[in-house]
């Protein structure tokens, strides 16, 4: 059989995922590209901000863990455009011909724009850049208002103000609560001065989720002091307080938007047909339709479930969709026929602040507390500790 160039735009789950899978194949060779030189583990950023794990914990260096593959090249670069009447991915500085192309560079915090004043004033935290602007802003402000106290308490509210209560939400609601908690108590700092309020725009949080893990949720986040505000929509956000369309006004000193997301930016270039929120339209194989050599996964694709509803983009969306595209590739190269992608959930595990979680493990099974955060972070240790060996490979090469 014939060398096949594989170039995977994105070192996300997905890309990664995708990239295992196909290099243990000699007739193979791949190139990777992303922008940034590290793989953001995003499910661990809340813990990051919470002061859980260290910097270094929430990403793997990408450049290592590719020399730990005989026929992986890394890139690091912002792609600019893809031709695929040539088969080429263009970069600033490099013209990269591929014979299959899988694109996977994840997704961004959806603003909308008819939300007045979102996108200046609230923070997203899904990027590490992004993420550790926001810790150093809040502990900063923390400092700043333990200085300022004096025999008497300031009364001003400390308010940190989240927006949208879906798993992304609630996780970073429970983790800031309990981070709260945390420093007061171990400062013994006489004036308690932190809020958290999570914006609900419906009847309940986690809309549409299991109710176990509706109920655990909301259970775990009163017995933290979580202020849950539901049936509120955001109608304006200001400096320093946000509108409600119930009327109510509320000020805070950070405000964290988690209502959305859209897809990233690189979708905007590519001429492909997109959703309103830029994911990538792809047919039942995963490939852009027209195009049987390009492959969309993860976040920024518009992958749909039997009933022709979107799947809420995971982390597991991505690397169950990379490994389908895997299987796909080496079956037309074998002149096989391609399968289509059918997804199904292992399982949800959702982070509750400190060593708290819930969820919901294969075969229907029901954990949470203390055990449910174990086994949550035996999930994050399964994934991580491969790449993390690989990376050490890599750098010794």
């Amino acid at each position: 059989m014939k060398s096949t160039h594989i170039v995977i735009i994105g070192g996300g789950y997905g890309g990664l995922r995708a990239l295992e899978s196909l290099a243990k194949h000699a007739h193979i060779s791949i190139t990777l590209i992303d922008k940034n030189p590290y793989h953001n583990l995003q499910t661990e950023v809340y813990d990051f901000i919470a002061n859980k794990v260290e910097f270094s914990h929430i990403m793997i260096d990408l450049p290592s863990l590719c020399k730990s593959f005989a026929s992986v090249q890394f890139i690091c670069e912002e792609v600019v455009s893809i031709d695929p009447s040539r088969h080429h991915v263009l970069t600033p500085t490099h013209t990269i011909t591929y014979d299959q192309l899988i694109l996977s560079t994840g997704s961004r915090t959806y603003f909308p724009d008819f939300i007045k004043g979102l996108r200046e004033h609230a923070h997203g935290v899904k990027s590490i850049p992004v993420a550790l602007d926001f810790k150093q802003q809040f502990e900063r402000a923390l400092l700043e208002r333990i200085e300022a106290q004096s025999s008497i308490c300031n009364t001003e509210p400390f308010n940190i103000v989240i927006g949208g209560a879906g798993l992304s939400g609630v996780e970073i609601a429970a983790e800031m609560a309990a981070y709260a908690n945390r420093f007061y108590q171990n400062g013994n700092f006489g004036c308690r001065g932190i809020d958290v309020y999570l914006i609900d725009a419906y009847e309940s949080i986690l809309y549409g989720m299991d109710p176990f893990l509706i109920q655990s949720a909301h259970e775990r986040l009163v017995k933290l002091g979580v202020h849950v505000w539901h049936n509120n929509r955001i109608s304006e956000v200001r400096e320093k307080e946000i509108l409600l369309d119930s009327g109510k006004i509320l000020s805070y000193e950070f405000m964290i938007f988690t209502g959305g997301i859209a897809a990233s930016t690189l979708t905007e270039h590519l001429g492909f047909p997109t959703n309103p929120k830029g994911h990538l339209e792809v047919n039942e194989h995963l490939n852009i339709p027209g195009y049987e050599d390009i492959y969309a996964i993860g976040d920024i694709a518009h992958t749909l479930n039997e009933e022709g509803k979107m799947l809420p983009p995971t982390a597991q969306l991505a690397e169950r969709g990379a490994e389908h595209v895997a299987r796909n590739i080496i079956s037309s190269l074998n002149g096989k026929t391609k399968k289509p992608f059918h997804f199904k959930n292992q399982g949800v595990m959702i982070a509750l602040g400190g060593e708290y979680g819930a969820g919901i493990l294969p075969g229907g099974i029901k954990v949470k507390g203390y055990l449910a955060y174990l086994v949550k972070k035996a999930i994050s240790l399964y994934y991580t500790a491969p790449l993390r060996r690989r990376s050490a490979i890599g750098k010794r090469r």
